[in-house]
């Protein structure tokens, strides 16, 4: 990618986007969609938090500002640690040359799966039709074949790296979430 927009316009957010679906669809390779670099990481991590913010407004609305905060606080806290052990992990394997081409696309697909999830979410909690919820299973296995994929060829090591790094992610997201839950009360 030749351009360094590291900006969090909602036209560069929405092409991003639309990059990384074009990625998950094989229409595009990850090379050359997405600048390598320390600040395209903290542009994806600030469009977690935002995404976040976007599918996070109604059901905090109706929970109370509390759940909202303690979504976007996770969501940052999360993601910052998760790069941080990457950034651990992968210095440690001599792949810290690797570190911008792995976590920019690895995290730019985590970010269309919970903007997607968190819209098909939102359209239950509204409708009242939990058996939507159906429409989230198919996303969730593409963005985990898509997630072992980057780790896989991003970081040359294989699919057992690739199926650790992915596990890591899971683990943060649940103890974190498991915490979080634990001391905010959060309605079923």
């Amino acid at each position: 990618m030749n351009e360094a927009d590291n900006s969090l316009a909602f036209g560069r957010l929405a092409e991003l986007f639309k990059r990384t679906l074009l990625v998950m669809l094989g229409r595009r390779p990850i090379s050359g969609s997405y600048a390598f670099d320390a600040p395209a990481v903290w542009q994806a991590i600030w469009a977690s938090v935002i995404f976040t913010f976007i599918v996070s407004v109604y059901p905090g609305l109706r929970t109370g500002i509390g759940v909202l905060a303690a979504n976007l606080i996770l969501q940052l806290v999360a993601v910052v640690l998760m790069v941080l052990l990457f950034a651990t992990i992968l210095r440690g394997a001599g792949l810290s040359d690797r570190l911008f081409a792995f976590t920019v696309p690895f995290l730019w697909v985590e970010n269309v799966q919970h903007l997607v999830g968190g819209l098909v979410q939102n359209l239950v909690i509204v409708s009242g039709d939990a058996t939507m919820l159906v429409l989230i299973t198919p996303l969730i296995f593409w963005t985990v074949y898509w997630l072992w994929r980057i780790g896989r060829d991003q970081l040359g090591r294989g699919g057992w790296f690739a199926t650790g790094l992915l596990f890591l992610s899971f683990v943060i997201d649940a103890g974190l979430f498991m915490f979080v839950q634990s001391r905010v009360q959060i309605p079923g």
